[in-house]
């Protein structure tokens, strides 16, 4: 078959260019972004399973997005956050930098992780591929997708350039999306709406019950419009608008209750250590600056870092604020 100059056959390099310029439509909405992914490489290959996932500190890959199509609608497979081992495919693909196939090893590396859709039929075939970030002039992988079937022997070489190739289109859409909130930071007046780098679990509140509004509004529509003669219609769509709003309350009560184990980090650490750390944690104040405020040696306060990163179990000063956020008012 004859091939583009891009090295892509006719058919797969004519899906690519319409997937690119479908995935950069989908700016700001990431389950459409994702959900347009896997419908373009469903285009060029047979895609039974699919998902996107991103590394976050501890281990923990959050997947904002899984499809199995042999997963009944009333069983949508919901987002999720794993944790992951370092022998899995997911510590392998953050070692190697490169996709890992099926073929490589029949299997192995992808059954060992966590299952997902319908576990009652193993996948066949795979390709999952790392998702790069390019930072410091250099480029940093920070997270994989994959697509999976239920068939041996699906995919080929080129479905796997083809599936990188749509990678590289995503990870430009989310660098760009970054762009544009870094540049709403600097518009920002000092002091007054500026962002952390991680958004505090009051705004990621917030967000939800926006969401959860909305739903609420849109079922309460269905409500309304159901006939009079379908009291079973109309029994189904008001326990579903209960259920939106006990799903209200209860993300509304994440931040009206007290959290345990954040008073319990806080209490680990010592009169210093906490002194140090809500600076840390308020204004992202350097070993300097803190040794300045504090009167000790800038030596001294990394010593403390040191241990309050340890402590608290995160790897880098940015997680220190979102463990201690609860009391930094």
């Amino acid at each position: 078959m004859a091939r583009s100059d891009s090295g892509f056959s006719p058919e797969v390099a004519a899906a690519l260019s319409l997937a690119d310029r479908g995935i950069r439509m989908r700016m700001g909405d990431h389950h459409a972004l994702f959900d347009y992914w896997r419908f373009a490489m469903s285009t060029i290959c047979a895609v039974d399973a699919f998902y996107v996932g991103f590394y976050r500190e501890g281990r923990r890959i959050v997947y904002p997005y899984t499809y199995d199509d042999a997963v009944p609608v009333e069983r949508y497979v919901p987002p999720e956050v794993f944790g992951y081992g370092p022998k899995g495919q997911a510590a392998w693909i953050l070692e190697h930098e490169r996709p890992y196939v099926y073929a490589s090893d029949n299997g192995l590396l992808l059954h060992h992780g966590v299952s997902f859709g319908d576990e009652q039929r193993p996948s066949a075939d795979a390709i999952t591929i790392p998702i790069f970030a390019v930072r410091d002039g250099g480029r940093e992988v920070i997270g994989l997708a994959s697509i999976q079937s239920y068939k041996s022997r699906t995919y080929t070489a080129e479905h796997v350039r083809a599936f990188e190739w749509t990678a590289r289109s995503v990870a430009t859409v989310l660098a760009r999306e970054r762009e544009d909130e870094l540049n709403r930071e600097e518009l920002a007046v000092a002091g007054q709406g500026q962002e952390t780098e991680r958004a505090s679990v009051v705004e990621v509140v917030q967000d939800v019950s926006e969401i959860l509004a909305g739903l609420h509004a849109r079922i309460c529509a269905v409500e309304e419009a159901v006939p009079i003669g379908e009291p079973e219609l109309a029994r189904l769509v008001r326990e579903l608008r209960h259920e939106c709003e006990r799903g209200q309350t209860e993300t509304m009560d994440i931040i009206a209750r007290p959290s345990i184990r954040a008073e319990n980090l806080l209490n680990s650490l010592s009169a210093k250590e906490r002194e140090i750390a809500l600076l840390i944690a308020r204004g992202g104040l350097s070993n300097k600056e803190i040794a300045a405020r504090i009167f000790v040696t800038e030596s001294t306060i990394k010593g403390h870092v040191s241990r309050i990163l340890r402590k608290l179990g995160v790897e880098q000063r940015s997680g220190i604020a979102a463990k201690l956020e609860r009391f930094l008012d």
